[in-house]
């Protein structure tokens, strides 16, 4: 049988985030996948190890009954629909259970022979089709993510046939293992809302760190992430990062989803960076300017570039509107030329019970990124090839009027400065003139 990846999700607690590891095993499809191993629970119960039923699943843990804990079964069970449903598979057809150990006690599942034979020394978690093993974690928040991060490795190896590539593999796994459990009901796909309502996860930390110490990960880079060695938390970040846009950014979803077509082809990248040709620069953008501003509660589908094709307008004026990210002018801006920029109108920058009235200048009783909140941003998106555009890592401030000389040619895009996490809350529009300032002989 064709090795595939298999997950052990290992990590290294610190202070404000996990990390998870990973290794090879062997996957089977559905049709073949063996069932998962019969485990005698009157023997586990006299070693101390109970067992919690689902519709889904048989978890068997050494952990004291809780209210988190004993409602895994019924997470694992709310999760199954939602898998299906994301990979267009038909709910009925998911037969038989999946069989899980939740470990506290390492000693009490290996005197059972409970431990995986190929890799009894997991350090967190380790899935291996229809059987997966978590070691316990600090918080509930994190403990039913990981056992969502391995149910989904167990579920894609069983269902599809495959989990793809490390990066996609364990980026899928913390897609789909970052969610809201809440009054019973289970939402996979998430972008957390904040650091509290995801203790221990910290992949947002990660990847702001990284920005701070000016050592981004292009895309290039998570797609060479290789999980059959030990990965550590930022691995998880940037895999889980370029997911999460891909799947949440409108431009990217449909060719993004496809590719769970491709999950067992050993050209899965070559297969993903074909789908994405036409659409390539627009993703460096994209990516460029998501992780340069990634915060709790990034609204991707506000956020998104909407470029248009780079020409040079007969038009003066277009309108920005507040509660969208960077938006594409259409103006074509020519390296070594001056422009000179204006903007004008009022609109509002937030909502707190009334409104906050703004003019393109921000208003100077808030801050974000160190500038006025509101203030008008501008960005260069180049007509060549790149990586990504550095310019909507360091965007411009416009405010009511600026004169700008492009380093490089592309189109101008504006924005407001608002957190990508509340512009739901913003109205209105900003008027923007360009004229083009004639050198001086």
């Amino acid at each position: 049988m064709r090795l595939r990846r298999l997950s052990i999700c290992s990590f290294a607690l610190t202070i404000a985030f996990v990390a998870i590891g990973l290794m090879i095993a062997p996957l089977a499809h559905a049709a073949n996948a063996p069932p998962p191993r019969e485990v005698d629970a009157k023997r586990a119960a006299a070693a101390g190890i109970r067992e919690l039923t689902g519709q889904h699943i048989r978890l068997f843990t050494d952990l004291p009954s809780s209210p988190a804990v004993d409602e895994l079964p019924a997470v694992f069970d709310a999760a199954i629909p939602l898998w299906a449903k994301y990979f267009d598979l038909d709910e009925n057809s998911i037969h038989g259970q999946f069989l899980g150990f939740l470990i506290s006690d390492r000693e009490k599942f290996a005197s059972l022979g409970l431990l995986p034979e190929e890799n009894r020394d997991f350090v967190n978690g380790y899935a291996r089709n229809r059987e997966f093993w978590l070691v316990e974690q600090p918080s509930d928040y994190y403990r039913r993510h990981l056992m969502l991060h391995e149910g989904t490795h167990a579920f894609m190896q069983t269902q599809l046939g495959g989990a793809g590539p490390g990066w996609y593999m364990e980026g899928m796994a913390e897609l789909l293992g970052t969610h809201r459990w809440q009054d019973g009901k289970l939402t996979v796909g998430v972008m957390p809302a904040s650091k509290e309502a995801t203790p221990m996860w910290g992949r947002i930390k990660v990847i702001r760190d990284a920005m701070k110490a000016g050592k981004p990960w292009p895309i290039e880079a998570v797609l060479e992430v290789d999980n059959r060695r030990q990965l550590d938390t930022e691995h998880y970040a940037w895999t889980w990062a370029l997911t999460a846009l891909l799947d949440g950014t409108p431009a990217f979803r449909e060719e993004f989803r496809s590719l769970k077509q491709h999950v067992a082809d050993p050209a899965f990248n070559e297969k993903f960076k074909e789908t994405y040709g036409p659409k390539w620069r627009l993703l460096n953008q994209q990516w460029t300017a998501f992780v340069a501003q990634l915060d709790y509660g990034y609204d991707l589908e506000r956020m998104a570039i909407a470029l248009q094709p780079a020409v040079k307008r007969s038009e003066t004026e277009v309108s920005i509107a507040a509660d969208r990210g960077w938006q594409a002018t259409g103006w074509k801006l020519e390296a070594g030329q001056s422009y000179r920029i204006t903007a004008q109108g009022q609109f509002q920058i937030a909502y707190d019970g009334k409104p906050w009235p703004c003019e393109p200048n921000g208003v100077t009783i808030e801050y974000h990124d160190g500038r006025p909140l509101g203030a008008l941003l501008g960005a260069i998106a180049s007509t060549k090839p790149s990586e990504g555009d550095p310019s909507f890592a360091k965007p411009m401030l416009i405010g009511s009027e600026a004169v700008i000389q492009p380093k490089s040619e592309g189109v101008l895009c504006l924005r407001v400065n608002d957190s990508p996490a509340k512009l739901g809350d913003n109205a209105g529009t900003i008027e923007i003139t360009l004229e083009l300032i004639p050198a001086t002989k």
